[in-house]
C-alpha cells in the first residue's frame, strides 16, 4: 500500500514542476497586466478567459477522464493508441466548429457580452483559435501523462504556457494592444507548441481507429456533458453577474481575486494530473479502500493548511503583486475561493467508486443540481452582500458537491474515509477561518499571535475529531523510514 502511495506522492510531485512553472508565470503576468489594463479591462480579460475555458471542456467532452480509463483498460498497444488518436481528433473536430461560429458571429457577441466592445471585433475568434491548439495540446499532453512521460509533460505544459505569455506581454506592454493583445500572443505560442506536440508523437497516431473507439470515450466521457455545463454555470456567470449586476470594477476585482486563489492549483492541479491513473491503476487491489480512504483525509488536511497560511501572508502578497490599489479589495475573497477549489478536488477522491463503475452519470446530476444551487445563490447574495456572496457560494456549492457524490459513490463502493471526522475537522477549519477574516479586514494588531493559536487549534484538531491518530501516523512513518534504512 505505501508503495503506491509513494508513487502517487512521487508522481504528483513531478508533475508540481510544471504546475509551479506555470503558476511563477501567473504571477510575473499579474502586475504586469494589473499595471497595463484598467479594472474594467482586466474584467473584460477575466471573462473572455473563462468563456475560452469552458467552450474548451465542452469541446473535450470528457474524453480527457474516458482516455484516463481506457489507457489502462485497453486490451493491447495498437488499441492504446486508436483510444488516443480519436481522443485528439474528435475534440479537435468539434473545436473546429466553435471557431468558425466565432468567424462567423464575434463581432455581434462581443456587442452582447462586453460594456464597451470597442476594439473587440475579433476577441471571440481570436479566443476561439486558441481553443483548437488548445485542445491538441491537453489531449497529447494527458496520453504523456498516463503514460508516465513525465519530463515531456513537463517542458509542453511550461512551454505553451511561457511561450505564449511572453508573446502576450509584447502584445499588450509594447504594442498596447490591450486584451486582445493577450489573445494574440496566445495563439501564436499555443499554435507552436501544439504543431511540435503532434510531431513528437507523430508515431503514437494510428488509422486503425474504429466507431467503438469514439463511442467508448463518449459513452463514458459524454454522461460528464452536464458536469461540464453545469461547471459553466458556476464558473462563467458568476463574472458576468458581477459585472452587470454591481460593475466591470467589482467584477476586475474579482477576476484577481479568482487569480490569487489559483496558487491552491499547485496542490490541487498536481494532484489531479497524478490521481486519475493512479486510482485507475490500483482498483483492483485488495486494499485498494484503505488507500483512497487515506489519500482524501490526508489532501483535506493538506489543502485546508495550505490555505490558512496562504491567508497569514495574503494581503500583503496582493499589495505586492497587483501594484495597484485598485486590486488591493481582492484579498478576502481568496480563501474562499480556494476552499471551493479543494472541495472540488475532493469529490473525485470519495467519489472513485462512481468512476470505477463507469457511472459518470450520477455525477452529471449532482453538479446540474450544484448549478442551480450556485446561481440562485448568486442572484440573491450579490445585490446584497456584492462579491462576498460569491465567494461564499463557491464554499457552500462545493460542499454541497462532495457531500453528495461521497453518499452515492458509497452506495456502489464503499470506503470508510471518517466522513464524521472529515466534517468535525472542516467545521471547526471553518469557523476558524471566518474569525481570521474578520480580524483582518477589521485591522486588528498583532495578528500574528492570532495565527499561531489558529494553527495550534487546528492541528489539535486532526487528531480530535479523529480524522488521524497519532499511532497510525507512527507505523507510515516506520514503514516509510524502514526502505531508507535498508538502503
Amino acid at each position: 500500500m505505501l508503495q503506491k502511495i509513494k508513487q502517487l506522492f512521487s508522481d504528483s510531485a513531478a508533475f508540481a514542476i510544471a504546475m509551479m512553472g506555470n503558476k511563477l508565470v501567473a504571477l510575473f503576468l499579474f502586475p504586469i497586466y494589473t499595471r497595463s489594463l484598467e479594472p474594467s479591462q482586466f474584467g473584460d480579460w477575466d471573462m473572455t478567459n473563462t468563456i475560452a475555458m469552458v467552450v474548451t471542456y465542452l469541446c473535450i467532452l470528457g474524453t480527457d477522464t474516458a482516455l484516463a480509463f481506457y489507457f489502462f483498460d485497453a486490451k493491447d498497444e495498437t488499441d492504446r493508441r486508436a483510444y488516443f488518436t480519436s481522443s485528439v481528433l474528435f475534440p479537435t473536430a468539434i473545436s473546429l466548429i466553435f471557431l468558425l461560429l466565432a468567424l462567423l458571429a464575434g463581432a455581434p457577441l462581443a456587442n452582447v457580452l462586453y460594456e464597451n466592445p470597442t476594439g473587440y471585433e475579433a476577441l471571440i475568434f481570436y479566443a476561439m483559435l486558441t481553443i483548437v491548439a488548445n485542445v491538441i495540446i491537453q489531449q497529447v499532453l494527458a496520453y504523456a501523462r498516463f503514460s508516465r512521460r513525465v519530463w515531456t509533460f513537463n517542458i509542453g505544459s511550461m512551454g505553451y504556457v511561457i511561450g505564449s505569455s511572453v508573446l502576450s506581454i509584447y502584445f499588450v506592454v509594447y504594442e498596447g494592444a490591450g486584451v486582445v493583445g493577450i489573445f494574440v500572443g496566445q495563439v501564436i505560442g499555443q499554435w507552436i507548441v501544439a504543431l511540435i506536440l503532434m510531431w513528437m508523437f507523430r508515431k503514437e497516431f494510428t488509422r486503425h481507429i474504429t466507431r467503438k473507439h469514439i463511442t467508448d470515450l463518449l459513452h463514458y466521457g459524454a454522461p460528464l456533458l452536464p458536469t461540464l455545463l453545469a461547471f459553466w454555470v458556476m464558473n462563467a456567470l458568476s463574472r458576468p453577474m458581477i459585472y452587470h449586476m454591481i460593475s466591470p470594477e467589482q467584477a476586475g476585482i474579482f477576476g484577481a481575486a479568482v487569480r490569487l486563489a489559483s496558487m491552491i492549483a499547485l496542490l490541487t492541479a498536481a494532484f489531479q494530473l497524478a490521481w486519475r491513473p493512479f486510482s485507475m491503476s490500483i482498483k483492483e487491489r485488495e486494499d485498494a479502500p484503505r488507500i483512497y480512504s487515506l489519500l482524501g483525509r490526508a489532501f483535506l488536511v493538506i489543502g485546508t493548511f495550505f490555505i490558512m497560511g496562504l491567508t497569514f501572508i495574503i494581503e500583503p502578497l496582493v499589495r505586492l503583486i497587483t501594484g495597484s490599489p485598485e486590486y488591493f479589495a481582492a484579498y478576502p475573497y481568496v480563501w474562499m475561493l480556494s476552499l471551493g477549489t479543494v472541495l472540488n478536488t475532493m469529490h473525485l477522491i470519495v467519489g472513485v467508486g462512481l468512476l470505477i463503475h463507469k457511472q459518470t452519470k450520477t455525477i452529471s446530476k449532482t453538479f446540474m443540481v450544484a448549478s442551480v444551487l450556485y446561481f440562485i445563490g448568486n442572484f440573491i447574495l450579490i445585490p446584497v452582500v456584492g462579491v462576498w456572496g460569491t465567494a461564499a457560494m463557491s464554499v457552500i456549492t462545493y460542499l454541497f458537491v462532495f457531500l453528495s457524490i461521497y453518499r452515492k459513490a458509497q452506495a456502489v463502493y464503499t470506503v470508510d474515509f471518517r466522513m464524521r471526522s472529515m466534517l468535525s475537522y472542516f467545521a471547526l477549519y471553518l469557523g476558524l477561518m471566518v474569525g481570521i477574516t474578520w480580524l483582518q479586514v477589521n485591522d486588528w494588531q498583532g495578528l500574528w499571535f492570532y495565527y499561531v493559536i489558529a494553527v495550534i487549534v487546528l492541528v489539535t484538531a486532526v487528531f480530535v475529531t479523529g480524522l488521524f491518530d497519532f499511532r497510525s501516523l507512527a507505523v507510515i512513518r516506520q514503514r516509510l523510514l524502514k526502505p531508507a534504512r535498508k538502503r
